[in-house]
Formats: structure tokens, C-alpha cells, sequence
């Protein structure tokens, strides 16, 4: 899978910001058991139109910590 992480490592598991289409607002999410090549999201709140193929970036405050491909 293609998953980028700015730090060169995955960040910690927990609450973060995400987003998983464009110009989509910021939806909070919890990051699970991130690791170098593959990494959950869970949502408290359903989310739009998410597909195969888009990106999933995942940010804390306004620092973007990596992202990688909806599978």
C-alpha cells in the first residue's frame, strides 16, 4: 500500500484530523495501530463518499503527518 509518513516513521495512535477528500473540512478521527505501510481510521461521525483509490491525510493541528491511499 502506499502510505507517506513526513516523519519518516508513523505518528502515535490517537485522535487526530483528517481528511479524506479535497476540499472536504477537517473530520476528527481516531488513527489505529498506525504502522510504516498500512493504518486505520475510525470516525465518530459517518463519513462522504469514501472511495477507493482517494486519499486518507491525516493532520494534527494544522501540521500534516502523512497520508496514503484508500483501499
Amino acid at each position: 500500500h502506499d502510505v507517506s509518513w513526513v516523519a519518516g516513521r508513523p505518528p502515535e495512535a490517537g485522535t487526530y484530523a483528517s481528511k479524506i477528500r479535497y476540499r472536504q473540512a477537517d473530520a476528527s478521527c481516531v488513527l489505529v495501530d498506525p504502522a510504516q505501510q498500512t493504518f486505520t481510521m475510525h470516525f465518530p461521525q459517518p463519513q462522504w463518499a469514501v472511495t477507493p483509490g482517494q486519499s486518507a491525510v491525516v493532520y494534527q493541528g494544522d501540521i500534516c503527518l502523512g497520508g496514503g491511499i484508500i483501499v
